[in-house]
This record gives structure tokens, C-alpha cells and sequence, in this order.
């Protein structure tokens, strides 16, 4: 499965979670200490918004709407995200060379990486979601390989600037997906 099949199959997973969310969840908490899920939604669609223009220079969010979950959604929620991951697919398609560099909040870096930055962004993103309405999120073969890769290297170097908290530790029992986030500080159990 490629980057962009990979980034699209998040994106849809994103968009499934929220078009089943009623407007009662919106205050409920999330596991992103201090955010509730409508301050996690708008992270999500903020930092889709800010690796979208990076590759299509259209302006992305402030740093203080990417990382403080300021509501960026407004009344209908679901469109916003919609039109967020609408703008990614077009973004993304328009790579022709995925080792071109792109100007990201992270830095500058292939637009391979990138992609799969965004992508691990989504599904981990996607997995508090889930897990802050009721429901379960299990990252596919190829997600949890791509989720790997990427959080292996990301979340080390950010757990420093307070992006990630400290690693939970999970049994041998556990799931590739319990993996994945408990490295990315979340408890999975």
C-alpha cells in the first residue's frame, strides 16, 4: 500500500469517527490530557491543515491552533474536516518527486517524510478519537508498519518539547495498534 493510499485510509477512518459523533461527545474528555475531543478534532484537522500547505503553499494554521486545540470547527464540524482532508488529497497528489523537500511546522524534509508524518498524525489522532467516544480504533498491517517507522523516530524527538508523553509500558499480549500508542504516551489497557 503506498503513502497516499496509506494517508487516505486514515483520513477516511477520520471522517467515519467523527460523522458518528453526537453533540454530547464534543465536551467529553479525550486521552490528550487537558483536551476534549472537540480540542482534539481541531488539533487533528489543524495539523492535517498545516502538512496540506506545506505542499500546496495556500497558508495553513497559526502555531497557537496547531498546538493549543483552540476550536477551529465551528458549527459543523464534520465539513470542516471534510474540506481539511479534501484539500490533503489534492496537496498530496500533486507530488510527482516524494524525495522534494517541503517546509513543514517540523522543519524542512522529503515530502516522503512528511507524508507519513501526517499520516502517523491521523492515525494516532484517530485512535484518541475512538477511544474517547467508546469505540476501537486497530491500525491495519500496513498502518501499524507505517506507524512504526514513523513514531520510532518522531515521537523520541519530541517527547522532549512536551508533544508526547512518556512511553506506557504494555505487556508482551499486547497488540501491534497497543504498541504503537502506548510508545506515543497513551494507555492502551
Amino acid at each position: 500500500m503506498g503513502s497516499i493510499e496509506l494517508l487516505e485510509q486514515a483520513d477516511r477512518r477520520l471522517v467515519t469517527l467523527v460523522s458518528g459523533l453526537g453533540p454530547a461527545d464534543w465536551d467529553g474528555p479525550s486521552p490528550c490530557a487537558d483536551w476534549n475531543v472537540r480540542s482534539l478534532v481541531s488539533h487533528t484537522v489543524a495539523s492535517i491543515d498545516a502538512f496540506s500547505a506545506a505542499v500546496d503553499g495556500q497558508g495553513g494554521p497559526t502555531e497557537e491552533e496547531l498546538f493549543s486545540g483552540i476550536d477551529i470547527l465551528g458549527p459543523d464540524p464534520l465539513d470542516v474536516v471534510e474540506r481539511a482532508v479534501e484539500r490533503s488529497h489534492r496537496a498530496w497528489a500533486s507530488i510527482v518527486d516524494w524525495e522534494q523537500p517541503v517546509g513543514t511546522v517540523l522543519g524542512s524534509m522529503a515530502a516522503e517524510q512528511a507524508i507519513g508524518i501526517i499520516t502517523y498524525s491521523t492515525l494516532i489522532h484517530s485512535w484518541d478519537l475512538a477511544g474517547a467516544v467508546g469505540a476501537t480504533v486497530e491500525f491495519t498491517a500496513p498502518e501499524a508498519t507505517l506507524a512504526e517507522a514513523v513514531g520510532s523516530q518522531l515521537v523520541p524527538a519530541l517527547r522532549p518539547n512536551g508533544l508526547f508523553g512518556a512511553e506506557v509500558e504494555v505487556g508482551a499480549s499486547a497488540t501491534p495498534t497497543e504498541r504503537l500508542v502506548a510508545l506515543a504516551g497513551r494507555n492502551p489497557l
